[in-house]
């Protein structure tokens, strides 16, 4: 289903919409991977996958889209699951931890909802714990659109080196040291430039 649903995607993102990938080369080749990034359409999921390649991306998928009947479909084709963002999700937690103690790919968007831009960016703390449990490689992404209509976007998807968690350094002062660690991982996607 996966691979359906990757090529159906593939085709109308390649046909109707111009997608560049920047900084294949910095793929993590194998391992625990957690790819995160910043988080504008619904289309980022789709995007991430394909400029990963063979490398799925298993996402954390807010609760709602899963009750939408062709979405949900699709959603569930890329492995994604859900997670409810209203309150501590263990059984999201427990998810993602089980996919990266399987040596997986999990994507997570630490913003937590869609934003049209940086300065709106509010960082959860959950890509920080959740590193800090898996010890897994972080890889940031950057996704930038240039819309002009429902199709005929263009897309560019931008791959940063990849990094360990202990190689961030938190401020001693900082109140909620998660939530400050999700600040300096996205800071690490917005540095991203074409």
């Amino acid at each position: 289903m996966y691979t359906l649903a990757k090529i159906v995607l593939g085709f109308y993102i390649y046909v109707f919409n111009k997608i560049k990938i920047v900084g294949k080369e910095n793929i993590a080749p194998d391992g625990s991977l957690i790819v995160y990034g910043n988080h504008q359409s619904i289309m980022d999921i789709f995007c991430l996958n394909l400029a990963f390649g063979s490398r799925k991306i298993i996402f954390m998928a807010k609760n709602s889209l899963f009750k939408i009947p062709i979405i949900k479909n699709v959603v569930k084709a890329y492995g994604a699951f859900p997670v409810d963002r209203s309150r501590a999700d263990i059984s999201a937690i427990k998810n993602a931890l089980r996919v990266l103690k399987e040596g997986k790919t999990l994507g997570i968007f630490p913003e937590g909802t869609r934003i049209s831009s940086e300065e709106e960016s509010d960082a959860k703390g959950g890509i920080a714990m959740i590193a800090e449990k898996t010890k897994a490689t972080l890889q940031p992404v950057r996704i930038i659109y240039k819309r002009k209509l429902m199709i005929f976007n263009s897309m560019t998807v931008i791959i940063g080196k990849s990094f360990s968690y202990g190689d961030i350094e938190i401020p001693a002062e900082a109140e909620d040291p998660r939530k400050a660690a999700g600040k300096i991982l996205m800071e690490k996607v917005y540095d991203l430039k074409v």
